[in-house]
């Protein structure tokens, strides 16, 4: 039971969840165990090339069987699959482009199939804004086969396409809204746990498979290679997306009930301050005060009382000296003087004043690959000229075009909009949280490119969530006129 406590009672869903709940999780944890079964016995060479196929024909078993394990499935990918590549790397050698990397989207692909099958019904009020936003894509791939190539492009239209239709796919799943809901918050949950847990470890005792990794890629900005001297990433690739998973699943956390959460709760927040991730802070503070201001004062009192336990709860691991020095020290480089003489901000500026031009001068944009790690991909395994852009507002135009930035932007806008003008599915608990989850992420576009990868996935999912939510309480009241969420 989540701690939404919807209405209807669950006991039609529960019915049958009784018999498919073990055979989906048998598919599920089936999958892991093969894996590190695989990792464990030292066959890593056969885990590199059995891992994506596996992980698909799970997916689509799962897809046509047994929708909301196909989400749970799906996270897990998104949450462990660099994890895997690097174990995988350090004991059977490195390879710059791994097919495991694959897994995560190869899965996403079997959405496109409810994209198709629902098609026209996207001129309908609450999805149309999806219109303007696929139409866009649409115009920035051909420019980016032009520009960048043909593998560069497709590589990234994977991380521009699919989040945006795992959106659409939740949105039109809204008949199972009750069991993909339970099933993220629960995925969310556990993922606050185990990530956290070795987020913490990863700091404390960075493992060979990680420092082999941060020694390869080269990438001096997550610090050094040893225990302490490093921005912790997790089972992720890069603190990034890492500290913005921990961001999520702590407003999930906040969001709910009982004793799982707290537990959750305590590893999540000391992991994520160890990330040093600042926009993801200030990301999280933003989805939090959303949270605050959309309860009413009961539920308002509770939240507090939430974070201050949660707080309490993380005090024993965040007094510790090295854990206290190296989070207050990132603190203190967010006020006053400590930041403007912050190098990262520094180059933040100059990057804006340098970099603006660019992105505006060309009216049709560079297309879609011309930005992020598909850079790789045509310049011999290295990172383009723009291969880092700090600033997503700066880079939609830039990849996108005047024509295609608008588009995107406004489908983003009344998307955005629509979430904070539902009628129905206001009183529901886990809506306040996708709506705080959406708009935690959005406020970090200025930062970085937050609506495409993994990170856009958690965007454009929540979205999702807030608009089948919608439709599901809409149908429960028309249906029942007495049944209301609280």
């Amino acid at each position: 039971m989540t701690a939404y406590g919807m209405v209807p009672p669950q006991a039609q869903i529960s019915q049958k969840m009784r018999f498919t709940v073990p055979v989906s999780l048998f598919f599920v944890g089936g999958f892991w165990a093969i894996v590190l079964l695989s990792c464990a016995a030292g066959l890593t060479s056969g885990t590199r090339f059995f891992y994506t196929p596996l992980a698909f024909v799970v997916g689509v078993v799962l897809f046509v069987r047994f929708p909301a394990a196909y989400l749970v499935h799906l996270w897990w990918l998104w949450f462990l699959t660099p994890f895997v590549r690097r174990v995988v790397d350090f004991k059977s050698g490195w390879t710059e482009f791994s097919p495991i990397m694959l897994a995560p989207y190869v899965v996403s692909l079997l959405m496109i199939v409810t994209v198709i099958r629902f098609l026209p019904r996207l001129s309908q009020r609450d999805m149309f804004p999806f219109v303007p936003i696929i139409v866009a894509l649409a115009m920035a791939y051909p420019v980016g086969m032009m520009n960048a190539g043909f593998s560069p492009a497709t590589f990234d239209a994977l991380n521009w396409f699919l989040p945006v239709i795992m959106g659409i796919h939740i949105a039109f799943s809204w008949r199972s809204y009750d069991k993909l809901k339970i099933a993220t918050e629960r995925t969310f949950l556990m993922g606050a746990a185990v990530l956290g847990i070795y987020g913490i470890h990863q700091f404390f005792f960075l493992a060979p498979w990680d420092a082999f990794w941060m020694q390869v890629v080269q990438m001096d900005s997550i610090g050094r290679p040893a225990p302490m001297e490093v921005r912790i990433f997790g089972t992720l690739n890069s603190p990034g997306p890492y500290a913005n998973m921990l961001a999520v699943a702590l407003l999930i956390v906040l969001g709910a009930k009982g004793r799982l959460p707290f537990l959750a709760g305590m590893p999540a927040v000391v992991a994520l301050l160890l990330s040093l991730v600042r926009a993801a802070w200030v990301g999280f503070a933003a989805g939090l005060l959303i949270m605050i201001a959309k309860m009413d004062m009961s539920k308002r009192a509770k939240l507090i009382a939430a974070v201050l336990l949660t707080l309490v709860t993380a005090l024993p691991l965040l007094s510790v000296e090295a854990i206290n020095k190296t989070v207050t020290t990132r603190i203190e480089s967010m006020f006053g003087d400590e930041a403007k003489d912050d190098q990262s901000y520094k180059d933040r500026v100059h990057f804006f004043q340098t970099f603006i031009e660019d992105a505006l001068s060309n009216p049709i944009g560079q297309g879609i690959g011309a930005t992020g790690v598909a850079t790789k991909i045509s310049n011999n395994g290295k990172m383009g000229e723009h291969g880092v852009v700090d600033s997503g507002l700066l880079e939609v135009p830039f990849v996108l075009g005047w024509l295609g930035g608008i588009l995107y932007l406004s489908g983003v806008a009344m998307l955005v909009r629509g979430t904070f003008k539902r009628r129905w599915s206001k009183g529901d608990g886990f809506v306040t949280v996708a709506e705080s989850v959406a708009l935690s992420i959005l406020v970090q576009m200025i930062f970085t490119n937050m609506l495409t990868g993994f990170i856009g996935t958690m965007f454009w999912s929540f979205i999702g969530f807030s608009i089948a939510a919608e439709r599901h309480w809409a149908a429960a009241s028309r249906s029942q006129p007495e049944v209301q969420p609280r």
